[in-house]
């Protein structure tokens, strides 16, 4: 229904046996991560959150969600609370690792997992500016790729763009500086990029202080959209699948191969 934060990207095959929900980065909906919820496995439910503006929720005014964090995690959180009780892993990446951390340590009770992609504890460097010109935020974007050519061309795109970008950073700051407090009490697993320009890998090991319930750490070669790369995508699917497993050392996964690094 419009106005709703989550809606079913991949249905499970048969009986679902545990349930992904994806929260996207900066300026996007769920279903540029469709190529990671297709590697999952098939008795997994994959939802997708959406914020307004975007999507299925375009039509909507996305000027205020900055003004009221609390709204977007009581929102998306009452949503997945009121499903079918799943072994259930939130995963974000970048701004979308802000939201999915808020959730979390709103209400850990109901998640087996958090996976945050391209996120450091704080809130990253792009959010903590503040402010943003438009050169900024063409700058944000060039550096983190993954914006068309075609959208910055066209006027009522890359307008369009540009103030879901602002809102966006600016959703991600408060969620930082308001939630970010405290250990994080669900198992948690951090994935990064060695070649991120905008999230530096050396910027993640602070979640080491955060993390009460257990830490999984993995880096990838490539840039700041590594997780949409092959073979990058099944092998992110693979610490998804192991997340809802309760990354136990025994678990066998699809596309589980390459080396780990534990915490």
């Amino acid at each position: 229904m419009a106005g709703s934060w989550t809606a079913v990207l991949r249905a499970a095959q048969g009986t679902p046996e545990a349930r992904v929900v994806l929260i996207p980065h900066a300026g996007a909906g769920p279903n540029v991560l469709m190529p990671l919820a297709e590697r999952l496995p098939p008795r997994f439910e994959v939802l997708g959150v959406t914020l307004p503006g975007r999507e299925r929720r375009f039509s909507e005014s996305f000027k205020e969600t900055p003004s009221d964090p609390h709204a977007v995690v009581e929102g998306v959180l009452g949503e997945l609370v009121a499903l079918p009780s799943l072994p259930t892993v939130l995963f974000g990446h970048s701004m979308g690792a802000a939201v999915a951390a808020a959730i979390a340590l709103a209400k850990p009770e109901p998640f087996t997992g958090l996976v945050l992609s391209a996120y450091p504890s704080g809130g990253s460097a792009a959010e903590r500016a503040g402010r943003w010109s438009d050169d900024d935020l063409v700058k944000i974007m060039r550096a983190g790729g993954g914006t068309p050519d075609e959208i910055l061309a066209s006027p009522f795109w890359r307008e369009h763009v540009m103030a879901l970008l602002r809102s966006d950073l600016t959703l991600g700051l408060r969620l930082a500086q308001v939630s970010f407090l405290g250990p994080v009490a669900v198992p948690l697993t951090v994935l990064g990029a060695h070649d991120d320009q905008l999230v530096p890998s050396a910027e993640l090991p602070a979640w080491r202080g955060r993390a009460g319930a257990g830490l999984r750490t993995r880096m990838f070669d490539g840039g700041h959209f590594y997780l949409l790369e092959e073979p990058h995508v099944g092998e992110v699917a693979a610490e998804l699948a192991r997340a809802c497993l309760g990354n136990r050392e025994d678990a066998q996964v699809e596309g589980d191969n390459g080396p780990w690094s534990h915490d």
